[in-house]
């Protein structure tokens, strides 16, 4: 997949306080995702000073996991990044490798992390502003050897308090990214639920989603018994049958 250039800015600690505007840098990155595999181990990204004043950055492989729908980032040993530590020129840029230092799995996907944050610089004196640390991550996969897919299966249930909850269970070998999905009533498409998100599921793992009460639809709650999912993912579009699972 070709990536598309991304400036992403993520706020972290504030410095200081006070009523100027908030002080913070841009950095741009391309591409936004890292594959690898055994055949292509090492992989490069280039990233993108938007200012003219320097950034210095440190680069970090995480190991990426998953349990009960949460992420988990580890430090992790498998993945060489080089430079650790650089300054990115005013209006410049650097090239960041990636390199794989361990074994492709045989059957599963591997996933991991790379961050990049700013090293926050001291502020000059009279500074009464926000220091905006920026913090940009990626997502690192590493093929597995034999050939892999991801495989969503889709459940609903009721909960105690009337809430109708959807989970995306990852069957498969490897991820899947969820863009979109609705929720709908198989005998009353006009009364789906959609919900617009970007979520990873990585192998073995689920997402939940709390999509409201159903006794505040349009429809009764006995035509929810059996449900329509309908939505996108990064494979394709898809539409899935499921029956309403009571607490």
């Amino acid at each position: 997949m070709r990536a598309r250039a991304l400036i992403l800015a993520a706020l972290a600690s504030a410095t200081a306080f006070g009523s100027s505007p908030a002080h913070a840098g841009s950095f741009s990155i391309s591409p936004v995702r890292v594959e690898l595999s055994s055949g292509a181990a090492t992989s490069a990204l280039t990233l993108r000073n938007q200012e003219a004043t320097p950034v210095v950055v440190q680069a970090e492989a995480m190991l990426w996991e998953q349990a009960e729908g949460r992420d988990q980032l580890t430090p992790t040993r498998d993945l060489l990044v080089s430079p650790a530590v650089f300054t990115l020129p005013g209006n410049g840029s650097q090239l960041v490798r990636v390199a794989l230092r361990r074994e492709a799995d045989p059957g599963r996907e591997l996933s991991y992390r790379l961050l990049l944050t700013e090293v926050p610089q001291q502020s000059g004196a009279g500074f009464t502003g926000l220091s905006v640390a920026l913090r940009l991550s990626l997502p690192v996969f590493v093929s597995a050897a034999a050939a892999t897919g991801a495989r969503l299966e889709w459940s609903a249930a009721r909960e105690a308090d009337g809430a109708l909850s959807v989970t995306a269970r990852n069957a498969g070998s490897a991820h899947a990214r969820i863009l979109n999905f609705s929720v709908a009533p198989a005998v009353d498409g006009a009364a789906a639920i959609p919900q617009d998100v970007t979520a990873y599921v990585l192998p073995g793992q689920a997402r939940t989603w709390t999509l409201g009460s159903l006794q505040s639809g349009s429809s009764p709650v006995s035509d929810w018994l059996r449900l329509r999912v309908k939505g996108t993912t990064e494979a394709g579009d898809f539409e899935v049958e499921t029956r309403l699972a009571e607490p």
